[in-house]
C-alpha cells in the first residue's frame, strides 16, 4: 500500500535498496509509531526482489527460531532445508559463526541478484538469531542482499548495537492529518479528521484505532463523538514505576483535557510533590493557568482504564474543586456532566464550550461541545447555542470545527434571525477556507425587501457577500450585493454598515479609483489609529492600497494590524498576514514575502485562506528556484483550482508561471502561460493582471515576434487607462523601450529608468535595468551593459529576488569583452549567455547550475542557438564562436551533445 506518512524514511529505504553496495539498517520506533505500516508501504522496485518477514515473539524462547524464519523467507528448497535444521535443539554458541557462514553461502548461491529483505520486530528475535543476523549484516559484500529491520528502541549493547539506524519520529500534525484522511477518505468531515489527529500524539496506531471507533453515523455527521476517544484495550494505568501519589494525580488529571492549577496546588503535600515530579518529567505540562497531560493518547488510555464508579467520583471531586476560588466554571460544568448528567442542559454545556473557544482553548471547547450533543438532555442543542460555539471557533480560525457546529445548528429548528446568522456564518467559513461562496444560502435567505425583523441580519449577510465577491475580483456581483443591501443600512448595526463601506472601498480600488483608499489612509495618518477603527477595517484598507500600487502605505497599515496589542482575533490576524505577503510579492520585496509565507504555511494544516496559500506556496518555491517542489505545489494548485470555481486564483497561478518562465528564458512557455492568464482573467477588472500583459510583451519582443508585441502593448494601454498608478507609468515606459528598435531604444530606456522615484517598486526598476542591459549588449555596448547588469543585480539581491539576481550576475559575467562577436549579436540575451558558457568549455549541467535554471531550459536555449547559427554540434558551435568554423548557409543544425 502507498503511504502518506514517513516519506523520508521510505526514501532512505529506497536509497539503501538501490545503492551500488550491499548494506543493512535498523529503523527505530516506539510501539505504535507505524513500523509495520512503514515496511508494508515499501513499493515494488524494478529489478529488486523484496521479501518480508515478521518475527513471532512467542518463539523467542527457542534458540535460532528467529534465524529460521529469516532463512525461510527466501522461499527456496535450500533455504527451507536450512530453516528446518536451525530448529534442531542443542546448537551451541560456538557454532553460531558456522551458521552465519552457511547463511551467507545460501544467500550468494540462491537469492536473486539484488534482494531487499524487510524484517519487522527484529529485536523480538531470540538472542542467538540476533547474533547471527548481526554477523551476516556485517559481511554482505557480494551477496546482493540489502537488509532493513525494525526495532522498538535503540540497542545500547548487544548484537544489533553496531548496525546503522534511522529513527522513526512521531508524526507531525500535518502527517497525522494525512493519515486520518487516508483512513477516513478525502470527502469525510475535516473536523473528524482533526479530532483523530489532535488526540493521537503523533501515533499512527492511535489514529488507526480511533478511526475504527467511528461509525457510519459519525461519518455522516449524524452522531456526536465521545471524547476522549474510548480506548478499546486499556493498558495498565501505570505509565512507569511512578509512586501511588503520581499515579493518583495522573488518573485525576485524565478526567479532563485541562485542569485548573490552583485547586491542585492547594491540595496536601503528597499531591503537590507528585505534581512537581510529573511536571519535571514532562508527563504533565502547564498551559497558562491550567495543567494537562502532555500525551493525549496516554490521557485516553488512563481515563478509560479507570472503572466507571471511580471515574464518577473523580469527576464529582473535580467539579467541587473547579467551583472553588481559582477554578473554572466551564470545567466545573464538564465534570458535572459526567458526575451528575441530569444537572445541566446541553445549552449550558455549549455556552461553556463557546467561552473556551473565545479564549482559544480549542480542544476543551470541542470536547465540551461533543459532550453536550451526546447528552442532549433537553432533546436537542438549540441552534442559538450551536451558533455561539461556531462563531467563537470561526474567529479563532478553526474553520473545520466551526463548520461542523454551524451545520448541526442549521439542522435544528430556530428563529429566522438565527437561521440567517447561521447562513451568514456558513458562507463566511466556506469563503475563508476555500475562497468560494455558498450562493444557495444567500439566495435562500435574502428575500422580500421589507422582511420584518431580518433587516440587520440580511444587511450583514449582503455586506459579507459583497466583500467576498470583491476579494474574488467579481466586481459586478459585489456591486449587486451592495445595491440589494443599501436600503437595509438605516436600521443596521455599525458592524454591518462597516462591512458595506469596506466592500465599496475595495471595489473602488479594483476599478482603478484611488480616491477612497487614499482619503481613508490620509485621515488615519493624520489622526492616528484609534480604537474606533477595527482591525478588519485596517486589513481591508491595506488590501485596497495594494490594489492601487501604494505598497509602502499598504505595508504600514498591515504591519499595524499584525502588531496590535492586544492582538485581534486570529482569523483577522491571519488575513492581514496573507494580505501583507501578497503586497510584498507585488512590491518585489521577496525576502519579506518569503518570510511571511514560511510563517503562514509552516504547519502544513492551514485552514484560513487555504487555496490562496497554496498559490503563495507555488510562488515561494518558484522564487527559491526549487523546481521539484515548485512543480509539486503547482500540481496541487491545478487540482484544487480545476475542481472548484477559482478563475481568479487560476489566472494568478499561470501568470506567476509565465513570469518565472520569462526569467528563465523559456519564451515559448512564457507566452503560453501568459496568454492563458489573459484569457482566464479577461473577465476581471483587477490591476494585478496587467503585470502579466507587460510580461507577455517582453516575451514577444525577446522571441522576435514584434507584431504580436505591438498588439499586446495597444491592449495594455487601453486596459491600463483606468488604473493610473506609479506602477502603470513605469511599466508603460519599460514596454515602450522594449518595442523601440535599434540604437533609438537606448534613449527610451534611459528615460524609462529615469522615471523611478523613491517609493516606487524597486523590483520594477530592476526589471527595467535588466532589459536595458540586454538591449545594450545586443547592440554591441558590452561595457555599458555590464554596468546596468550590475545595478540590476544589486537591486534584486537587496530584495531577495535570488533567481533574478543570479540571472543578472551570470549575464554580466559575459559582457566584459570590448566588443561582441557578430554571431552572438544575433542571439537573444539568454541564448547568448548559454553560448558563451559553452565556449568556455562548460557542460550543460554546469551551465544550468550557474544560471539557476533547469537542465531542460539549457537544452532548449542551446537548440535554438544551433538553429540560428547553423551549428551541427557542440564542437562546431565553439569553432564558430572562435572564428575557426563555417556557418552553414541553410542554418540546419543536428542534435545536441
Amino acid at each position: 500500500m502507498k503511504s502518506s506518512i514517513h516519506r523520508d524514511t521510505l526514501g532512505a529505504i529506497l536509497e539503501l535498496a538501490t545503492a551500488p553496495h550491499e548494506s543493512a539498517m535498523l529503523v527505530v520506533g516506539e510501539p505504535g509509531s507505524g513500523k509495520s505500516r512503514l515496511l508494508a508501504s515499501v513499493e515494488p522496485i524494478p529489478g529488486i526482489e523484496i521479501f518480508r518477514v515478521r518475527i513471532n515473539p512467542a518463539e523467542a524462547g527457542f534458540p535460532l527460531s528467529g534465524l529460521s524464519a529469516f532463512v525461510a523467507s527466501f522461499q527456496t528448497p535450500a533455504a527451507a532445508a536450512l530453516s528446518s535444521e536451525l530448529l534442531i535443539p542443542g546448537e551451541a554458541d560456538a557454532q553460531l559463526a558456522a551458521r552465519a557462514a552457511e547463511l551467507l553461502a545460501l544467500i550468494r548461491d540462491f537469492t536473486p541478484e539484488t534482494t531487499l529483505l524487510l524484517i519487522d520486530d527484529l529485536d523480538l528475535m531470540d538472542l542467538p538469531s540476533q547474533t547471527v543476523f548481526a554477523m551476516v549484516a556485517a559481511r554482505l559484500g557480494g551477496t546482493g542482499l540489502r537488509l532493513v529491520g525494525t526495532v522498538c528502541a535503540e540497542p545500547p549493547v548487544g548484537p544489533l548495537a553496531s548496525l546503522p539506524r534511522i529513527t522513526l519520529d512521531r508524526l507531525t500534525f500535518a502527517e497525522s492529518m494525512l493519515l486520518a484522511t487516508e483512513l477516513l477518505g478525502p470527502q469525510s468531515d475535516e473536523a473528524l479528521r482533526r479530532m483523530l489527529a489532535s488526540s493521537s500524539s503523533g501515533s499512527p496506531s492511535e489514529i488507526a484505532r480511533n478511526a475504527r471507533l467511528l461509525t457510519s453515523r459519525h461519518l455522516g455527521n449524524a452522531a456526536p463523538v465521545a471524547l476522549p476517544f474510548r480506548a478499546s484495550r486499556a493498558p495498565s494505568t501505570r505509565t512507569s514505576q511512578e509512586p501511588d501519589d503520581q499515579h493518583l494525580l495522573l488518573a485525576m488529571l485524565s478526567c479532563s483535557y485541562l485542569s485548573s492549577q490552583d485547586p491542585i496546588r492547594q491540595s496536601g503535600d503528597p499531591i503537590r510533590g507528585a505534581l512537581e515530579e510529573l511536571l519535571s518529567a514532562g508527563t504533565v505540562i502547564r498551559d497558562g493557568r491550567y495543567l494537562r497531560i502532555s500525551d493525549s493518547a496516554l490521557r485516553s488510555h488512563l481515563y478509560w482504564s479507570i472503572d466507571a464508579g471511580t471515574r464518577a467520583e473523580f469527576h464529582a471531586r473535580a467539579a467541587r474543586s473547579e467551583d472553588a476560588p481559582g477554578g473554572d466554571p466551564g470545567l466545573a460544568a464538564w465534570h458535572r456532566s459526567w458526575a451528575d448528567a441530569g444537572s445541566l442542559s446541553s445549552d449550558e454545556l455549549l455556552a461553556s464550550a463557546a467561552e473556551f473557544g473565545r479564549r482559544g482553548l480549542i480542544w476543551q471547547s470541542v470536547e465540551l461541545a461533543e459532550r453536550a450533543l451526546a447528552l442532549a438532555l433537553d432533546a436537542t442543542g438549540s441552534p442559538e447555542a450551536l451558533l455561539e460555539v461556531a462563531e467563537a471557533l470561526y474567529l479563532q480560525g478553526e474553520l473545520s470545527y466551526a463548520a461542523r457546529y454551524a451545520r448541526l445548528g442549521q439542522r435544528r429548528p430556530g428563529s429566522i434571525a438565527t437561521v440567517t446568522k447561521l447562513a451568514t456564518l456558513r458562507s463566511g467559513i466556506e469563503f475563508m477556507s476555500t475562497h468560494q461562496l455558498l450562493t444557495t444560502d444567500l439566495d435562500d435567505w435574502v428575500g422580500p425587501r421589507g422582511a420584518s425583523g431580518r433587516a440587520e441580519d440580511l444587511a450583514r449577510l449582503l455586506g459579507m457577500s459583497a466583500l467576498s465577491h470583491a476579494e474574488r475580483w467579481e466586481v459586478d456581483a459585489a456591486r449587486e450585493a451592495l445595491a440589494r443591501g443599501r436600503h437595509l443600512l438605516e436600521s443596521a448595526t455599525p458592524e454591518s454598515v462597516e462591512l458595506h463601506e469596506l466592500s465599496a472601498l475595495l471595489l473602488s480600488a479594483l476599478e482603478g479609483d484611488p480616491g477612497p483608499s487614499t482619503r481613508m489612509f490620509e485621515r488615519l495618518s493624520r489622526h492616528g489609529w484609534t480604537e474606533e477603527t477595527s482591525a478588519r477595517a485596517l486589513s481591508v484598507l491595506g488590501r485596497s492600497l495594494t490594489f492601487i500600487d501604494r505598497y509602502g502605505d499598504a505595508r504600514r497599515v498591515l504591519r499595524t494590524v499584525v502588531g496590535l496589542e492586544p492582538p485581534p482575533d486570529p482569523i483577522v490576524l491571519q488575513t492581514a498576514r496573507y494580505y501583507l505577503a501578497e503586497n510584498e510579492i507585488l512590491a518585489g520585496n521577496q525576502f519579506e514575502a518569503m518570510a511571511i509565507i514560511e510563517s503562514l504555511t509552516g504547519s502544513g494544516t492551514e485552514q484560513v485562506h487555504r487555496r490562496p496559500l497554496q498559490l503563495l506556496t507555488a510562488w515561494y518555491w518558484q522564487a527559491r528556484g526549487d523546481r521539484a517542489r515548485a512543480d509539486a505545489a503547482i500540481e496541487l494548485c491545478n487540482r484544487s483550482f480545476a475542481t472548484s470555481d477559482h478563475p481568479a486564483l487560476a489566472a494568478r497561478l499561470v501568470a506567476d508561471q509565465g513570469r518565472f518562465a520569462l526569467m528563465e528564458g523559456r519564451f515559448d512557455d512564457a507566452i503560453a502561460f501568459l496568454h492563458r492568464a489573459g484569457a482566464i482573467g479577461s473577465a476581471f477588472r483587477n490591476p494585478s493582471l496587467l503585470r502579466s500583459q507587460v510580461d507577455l510583451i517582453e516575451a514577444y519582443v525577446l522571441s522576435g515576434r514584434l507584431r504580436e508585441a505591438v498588439i499586446q502593448f495597444r491592449e495594455f494601454r487601453a486596459r491600463a487607462r483606468p488604473f493610473h498608478t506609479r506602477w502603470t507609468v513605469l511599466a508603460t515606459a519599460r514596454a515602450e523601450a522594449l518595442l523601440t528598435p535599434g540604437e533609438a531604444s537606448i534613449a527610451v530606456f534611459e528615460q524609462a529608468a529615469g522615471l523611478w522615484q523613491p517609493g516606487d517598486s524597486q523590483f520594477e526598476q530592476g526589471r527595467t535595468l535588466l532589459s536595458f542591459a540586454d538591449r545594450l549588449v545586443s547592440l554591441g555596448h558590452g561595457r555599458e551593459g555590464a554596468d546596468q547588469y550590475l545595478a540590476a543585480r544589486m537591486i534584486f539581491t537587496q530584495l531577495g529576488a535570488i533567481p533574478w539576481a543570479r540571472k543578472a550576475d551570470a549575464v554580466r559575467l559575459g559582457t566584459h569583452a570590448p566588443s561582441v562577436n557578430p554571431l552572438l549579436a544575433t542571439l537573444a540575451p539568454d541564448e547568448r549567455l548559454v553560448a558563451e558558457l559553452v565556449q568556455q568549455g562548460k557542460r550543460n549541467k554546469e551551465i544550468a547550475a550557474e544560471l539557476f535554471v533547469s537542465l531542460r531550459t539549457v537544452e532548449v536555449r542551446l537548440t535554438r542557438t544551433y538553429n540560428k547559427l547553423g551549428a551541427k554540434s557542440r564542437s562546431h558551435l565553439i569553432a564558430l564562436l572562435s572564428g575557426t568554423g563555417t556557418v552553414l548557409s541553410d542554418g540546419a543544425a543536428s542534435g545536441m551533445v
